[in-house]
């Protein structure tokens, strides 16, 4: 009878299987249950989530996971077809060790970028008249003539991360790891963004359906995050709720300049309302409020 009234935790013990806070402590190491809070969180904001979502390599041609993707519509019109999305992609990582970034001023050449995972519905152009029936032409990235460049936080920073590394234990000190990390991390996350991005509706007729759609990969992390500015004199790591690393990648089916953004899941909120929000509102802004804008493709030439 003592037996049979053991209760739950003590039964596993007396036959050599796991406790219920061994598996607790398993699970929780694991992350699976950080994934999960994670996709809640999107959730709480209005965002439609899936978990463990399945995308080929586009290398392989095997079937890959990404952990959760969550996207929200901002913005439509019926009449015009037009529509905005924000789209996240993220990759949770439950981990104590913190990732460290370093950091540099960013050159003339920064500002002149274009994130590669904002989709525009719309090119612009300007065109200067030579005469004689010769005319020239210069293309207008949609991202600085819509103004997002002004509202990307990653884009109005100051500086850029260049640099990054994982904090792991080594005997009795600590190492500075960066072995793998840009394998395991952007490769993953490049190939889940250009999969994505397959599945996107094109427009082929001047009446279909167009969109902005802004993509964002990310590694949500439970460690912290540090960034070492080696701009200064005396450079120190300090703690950071959030950073974006941009990296060009070249393989067999992949070939482009692609940015994930670390954030602590701590974090996770700020994030949102700094850095998603002030883009899915210019979004919705030019949708519905400033279309003849949006639309107007032909610019005049500016030098």
């Amino acid at each position: 009878m003592a037996e049979r009234n053991m209760d739950e935790t003590a039964r596993n013990t007396f036959i050599g299987g796991p406790s219920t806070d061994d598996i607790m402590t398993a699970i929780n190491a694991s992350g699976y249950l950080m994934e999960q809070e994670v996709a809640t969180q999107f959730e709480r904001r209005g965002l439609h989530v899936r978990t463990s979502v399945a995308f080929e390599d586009p290398d392989e041609g095997k079937s890959r996971e990404i952990d959760v993707t969550a996207i929200k519509r901002v913005a439509f019109d019926e009449k015009a077809k037009l529509s905005a999305y924000v789209e996240l992609l993220v990759e949770c990582k439950n981990s104590a060790n913190p990732f460290v970034f370093i950091a540099r001023p960013k050159n003339e050449s920064d500002q002149h970028k274009c994130p590669e995972e904002f989709v525009f519905p719309y090119k612009y152009q300007m065109t200067k008249d030579l005469g004689g029936n010769r005319r020239m032409t210069r293309e207008v990235p949609a991202f600085h003539h819509l103004g997002f460049n002004q509202v990307y936080e990653t884009h109005v920073n100051a500086w850029k991360a260049v640099q990054f590394c994982r904090i792991d234990r080594k005997g009795n000190g600590w190492h500075a790891n960066h072995g793998g990390l840009y394998d395991a991390i952007f490769y993953p996350m490049a190939k889940a963004l250009s999969a994505r991005r397959k599945e996107m509706p094109r427009p082929s007729q001047p009446d279909d359906w167009r969109y902005i759609w802004l993509f964002f990969p990310l590694i949500v992390t439970s460690g912290d995050l540090f960034l070492i500015d080696s701009g200064t004199g005396a450079p120190s790591p300090a703690p950071i709720d959030h950073v974006t690393f941009q990296r060009e990648l070249k393989s067999g089916k992949l070939s482009g300049s692609y940015m994930v953004t670390f954030v602590r899941q701590a974090a996770l909120e700020t994030f949102l309302s700094s850095v998603v929000d002030p883009l899915a509102m210019l979004s919705s802004e030019l949708i519905d409020k400033r279309q003849d804008f949006l639309k107007l493709t032909d610019l005049p030439w500016s030098d």
